[in-house]
């Protein structure tokens, strides 16, 4: 009794590790981080460092002119905007109450980078590549303010004075112009092009170069570097309400020689590209230079270029623009950061912000965006298209949220079974509301896509997700074996010198198969072996996860031989369930024989005779006189090449000798020494 009740625990405790080992394979997608969610889309949706998914701001799209290039922009009061273009220098107004828009400005030049809106209405512009400044006057008056000997004006701020600060390229610096045809260069680098300014609360000047990517402060005439970047381009610079001041370095955005000739292209020269791989090096980096000094890289990107920042005082944060992905985030002193705006643009090329929120200017397509300082009602997330790799039936879905009264999160799924949706697609689903009893059944898709829905009639209370998970299971394919290989053993790959020397002496040959499976499933192989002109065959191995085996040759005897491989996947699949393939391997030969000897002849020194194989080629003859030293043997017709060749040939012969060997090998290795005397 105690016997059986062993022998029974035994088969059950074999029965559960099999079960635990190879399990039905139930998949998950599962979405938890920010590196998870930032590959889908963002329809008025943000995500934050944690990985947590929120409504994001209100977004606007304003009129502007139907121009290829927006390159500057600056205003006082967002009722009014300026906005300066590239190809055909011009700057218009627009007014975001009426939709209209006006150019004040037009010269023959081809751009405006720089662009400084004074408080009493006052617009200046640099235009490139003349280098000179021009002043609009609130009645459209345009006159010359300023020619700087320069090609290009990059930047155009005013301190605390009321001075024109004006950034250049070319030959590089800095300019202080007090009044019409009033002005001295403050600062002379060794840079080729200053192109970005910015007046600290102290009125002095903060400077960053295009082709080293050095930041330099100016104040009082004093010059002193505050960082030297391992970038070429410091491409934006603002300060917190503290005096810590944030500045972003990139690698080379603008090649400066080629735009001298061509424009603005270079600027431009990539489309939106979302789906960035394989890039090692950082891009951009955003760098905080502490009130002590000290500079520290806060955020950083190996995909997306830094175009410009600006400082929120009522967050404590710093938004960034970026390109090629066209984004906008917030990023903490603390390294904390939200993904709060992604574009159809590819660039978000400048950002100024006042009380009433944000305006920001795009390239790749141009565009003008007012971001509200207010939450949209509701906000969409698309997620990528899931590749299930086969047909699958998709189970519950399961999601972590937080949510408020007024607030709720709804999931939607569609499916198909090309990887872009079209009209073979299915609809989206009804709503999922339950986060915990979502059961989706849907079957026979390979492809899917998730739409998560974010909504608040309350616009305190922002609901928040932090992850979903889905479950599917695959419909189970058949595996396949694609080939099988038999070959002789080859001794050279075996390093070890006593595993070399025995397996040499063995007769072996060695089968190995490739095969997959579909569903990734474990797969399990059965090898059989027949001799082809027989019907039955006989089993080699059982149930091997291996995908190779050594086949003892003197087991059999010679002939022609076939193998057989059967995989099956029954250790990942109930019974029923389970799918095989069969494969049978090319015919090949056993020839475990040594060849045979006949018509030999020895005639004073003269050696002949055949030498006959029933199964291989002969592929090697010799002979000796002490067994130590061999001599090769070449057939009659000077090659290696039949089951039967014919020999004959002289030899040397000492008066003490009076038997010679012959060694016959075939190519499988088997050989027989025949020893005859004279």
């Amino acid at each position: 009794m105690r016997k059986t009740k062993v022998a029974f625990f035994v088969l059950f405790l074999l029965a559960y590790c099999l079960c635990r080992i190879y399990p039905v394979q139930v998949k998950k997608i599962e979405l938890k981080s920010y590196e998870d969610f930032q590959k889908g889309d963002l329809k008025g949706t943000s995500i934050d460092s944690r990985g947590r998914l929120s409504i994001g701001p209100e977004i606007k799209y304003l009129k502007g002119p139907e121009k290829e290039y927006y390159l500057s922009l600056d205003f006082i009061d967002d009722k009014e905007i300026f906005v300066g273009v590239g190809h055909n220098a011009a700057i218009y107004k627009i007014l975001p109450a009426t939709g209209k828009v006006e150019e004040i400005f037009k010269t023959d030049q081809l751009d405006v980078y720089a662009i400084l809106v004074k408080d009493n209405g006052e617009v200046y512009a640099g235009t490139s590549p003349s280098g000179k400044i021009y002043k609009i006057g609130k009645d459209k008056k345009v006159v010359e303010f300023y020619d700087i000997d320069e090609k290009f004006i990059w930047d155009i701020k005013e301190d605390k004075d009321g001075n024109i600060i004006c950034a250049v390229g070319n030959n590089g610096g800095v300019y202080n112009i007090k009044g019409p045809g009033d002005g001295y260069k403050v600062f002379a680098p060794e840079d080729s092009h200053i192109v970005v300014l910015y007046i600290t609360k102290d009125n002095s000047i903060l400077a960053g170069s295009g082709d080293r990517g050095i930041l330099y402060k100016i104040n009082n005439g004093k010059v002193k570097v505050l960082f030297d970047s391992p970038f070429e381009e410091i491409k934006g610079i603002c300060e917190d309400i503290n005096g810590n001041i944030f500045f972003s370095a990139t690698k080379g955005i603008t090649t400066y020689k080629e735009i001298s000739k061509n424009g603005i292209e270079p600027f431009f020269n990539d489309k939106k590209n979302k789906k960035t791989t394989g890039i090692s090096n950082e891009k951009s980096a955003l760098y905080c230079v502490h009130t002590n000094g000290m500079v520290e890289k806060i955020w950083s990107s190996e995909k997306e270029y830094i175009y410009s920042v600006f400082y929120d005082k009522r967050d404590d944060g710093v938004f960034v623009c970026t390109g090629n992905s066209g984004r906008l985030y917030k990023i903490k002193k603390d390294r904390s950061f939200n993904l709060i705006f992604e574009s159809e643009s590819a660039q978000l090329f400048k950002i100024k912000g006042n009380r009433n929120g944000l305006i920001l200017i795009t390239n790749n397509s141009a565009s003008i965006i007012k971001i509200e300082d207010r939450l949209n009602p509701k906000g969409t997330y698309f997620s990528k298209i899931f590749d299930l790799q086969v047909k699958s039936r998709l189970g519950k879905i399961y999601w972590d949220s937080l949510t408020q009264s007024n607030s709720g999160i709804s999931f939607f799924v569609r499916a198909g079974n090309s990887n872009i949706p079209d009209k073979t697609w299915s609809e989206w689903s009804p709503p999922f509301y339950d986060k915990e009893n979502s059961n989706l059944n849907i079957s026979g898709f390979r492809y899917i896509q998730v739409k998560v829905l974010l909504n608040s009639s309350n616009m305190t209370k922002n609901p928040n997700l932090d992850n979903f998970r889905l479950f599917y299971v695959q419909t189970n394919l058949k595996p396949l074996i694609e080939k099988i290989e038999i070959s002789k053993p080859d001794h050279m790959k075996i390093k070890d010198k006593e595993e070399n020397k025995k397996l040499k002496n063995e007769k072996y040959l060695n089968i190995k198969w490739e095969a997959n499976d579909p569903n990734d499933d474990l797969l399990k192989y059965n090898v059989f072996i027949k001799k082809f002109i027989n019907k039955n065959w006989i089993i080699l191995k059982k149930d091997i996860t291996k995908k190779e085996l050594i086949l003892w040759t003197e087991l059999f005897e010679d002939g022609k031989y076939l193998i057989k491989v059967v995989a099956d996947d029954s250790f990942a699949n109930p019974h029923s369930q389970s799918q095989s393939h069969t494969k049978i391997s090319q015919p090949f030969f056993i020839d475990s024989t040594a060849p045979l000897l006949s018509d030999f002849i020895i005639k004073n020194n003269r050696i002949s005779f055949k030498a006959i194989d029933t199964i291989s080629t002969i592929s090697e003859v010799c002979y000796s006189f002490d067994g130590n030293v061999w001599f090769p043997v070449f057939p009659k017709d000077m090659i290696n090449d039949s089951k039967s060749e014919e020999y004959e040939f002289d030899i040397i012969k000492q008066n003490s000798q009076t038997i010679v060997f012959i060694k016959v090998s075939d190519e499988f290795k088997n050989y027989k020494v025949f020893q005859k005397e004279f």
